[in-house]
């Protein structure tokens, strides 16, 4: 079978959740012997318009001299000829469409043969909300309706056009399938416009953490291994330092650490990935500051941790660190917000409330009873393409 995958990024430009998505994505598949032609995003100018490459993962095509910016966010006629021109060239039987901001693919999918072929897998708000987290500039969540009055104000972005929000409706509605990561997602939707699609599957994204790196490969020990041998308790952090990932509990942590308690923080730094470091200053005699973990090898990378800080006040649309640390049996502390809710009540994951503080919550994860619960259940990526390609 051959297969279109398309997203703004991809290896080894690995940033971004959708996008690790996008790459098990295709690794799965070119394990069953499928025929994977990538497309993204470069982010550079180059002399030609595409940059095409070979990957662990299928062949790649990067579209070149196409930056993202708000003003071709939903349109980009230029992204939207390549894509179609890679499209002819591949003939897929099956598109997949990740996060594709910027990648002119309304216009591109107006072409019914190529809609029909397409499952857009909605790992965010894009197709209904124009910075695509339905949240409000203060941080709440949004429930307004859609449309360019109530939209212009939002974050990021200049107000929508009642045409974009027609022809998002009108895709999703059209294509083959619309496949949901979370119920979070599916009833945020639902909110948006009266209704999920008719063609809503809702599919957990490949959130096992596993090791696909064949022995040998020669990979430096786990961030924070020696300071767990040496008895420490070690706390793990993948996201950014603001106040809508829960920074300010995760100070706290951090002056723990650093303070003589008996317990290590490790934060990976996606940051570095792009060449702009977040925690520059941060590390310390209780801190570990680490690159950011390929999905590769995940399993080894998170191996480490006893305890995964997720404790996010955004509406988290899955929260995959969060899932992939529960697959492995680590403690993982998260907030109920958007799609971490449905992690409550599993072993292993325990809720920072309002008032809760490093100290509280250590006290809490000491005392967690794990009795009873049910174990979270991950999705494999083998599982992940058969149930895919099943819809």
């Amino acid at each position: 079978m051959r297969v279109l995958n398309i997203n703004l990024y991809f290896f080894p430009s690995s940033i971004g959740g959708a996008t690790v998505v996008a790459e098990k994505l295709a690794w799965g598949l070119v394990q069953q012997g499928h025929e994977v032609t990538n497309v993204c995003l470069s982010h550079r100018a180059a002399g030609q318009d595409m940059t095409v490459f070979d990957t662990p993962f299928g062949r790649t095509v990067a579209i070149n001299n196409v930056f993202p910016g708000p003003d071709n966010r939903f349109s980009s006629p230029v992204a939207t000829s390549l894509l179609a021109e890679v499209a002819e060239i591949v003939q897929p039987d099956v598109i997949v469409v990740h996060a594709v901001q910027n990648m002119g693919i309304m216009d591109f999918l107006r072409d019914p043969k190529w809609l029909a072929r397409a499952r857009i897998v909605a790992h965010d708000f894009f197709w209904g909300c124009l910075q695509g987290f339905r949240t409000l500039p203060d941080g709440t969540r949004c429930h307004r309706d859609i449309g360019a009055l109530s939209c212009r104000q939002c974050a990021w972005f200049p107000g929508l056009i009642e045409e974009t929000y027609r022809s998002a409706r009108q895709i999703l509605n059209g294509c083959h399938a619309v496949v949901f990561p979370s119920d979070f997602l599916r009833r945020g939707y639902g909110e948006i416009f009266g209704d999920a699609p008719g063609n809503a599957h809702v599919l957990s994204n490949p959130d096992r953490a596993e090791m696909i790196l064949p022995p040998g490969t020669g990979l430096p020990p786990a961030p924070g291994l020696a300071e767990r041998q040496a008895g420490k308790a070690v706390y793990g952090f993948v996201g950014g330092p603001g106040e809508t990932k829960g920074w300010t509990l995760i100070r706290q942590f951090i002056d723990q650490a650093n303070g003589g308690a008996d317990s290590h923080v490790v934060l990976f730094d996606i940051g570095r990935g792009t060449a702009r470091p977040w925690y520059i200053g941060q590390q310390g005699p209780g801190v570990t500051v680490a690159d950011p973990f390929h999905w590769t090898y995940a399993a080894q990378a998170l191996g480490a941790i006893d305890v995964m800080l997720m404790p996010s006040r955004v509406q988290e649309s899955f929260g995959l660190a969060a899932r992939e640390a529960l697959s492995l049996g680590v403690q993982t502390v998260i907030r109920p917000s958007g799609a971490l809710a449905e992690l409550a009540g599993h072993a292993h994951v325990v809720m920072a409330e309002e008032g809760d503080t490093a100290a509280s919550l250590s006290h809490k994860l000491r005392n967690d009873d794990t009795d009873g619960k049910p174990v979270w259940s991950a999705t494999s990526i083998g599982d992940y393409v058969d149930r895919l390609l099943a819809i």
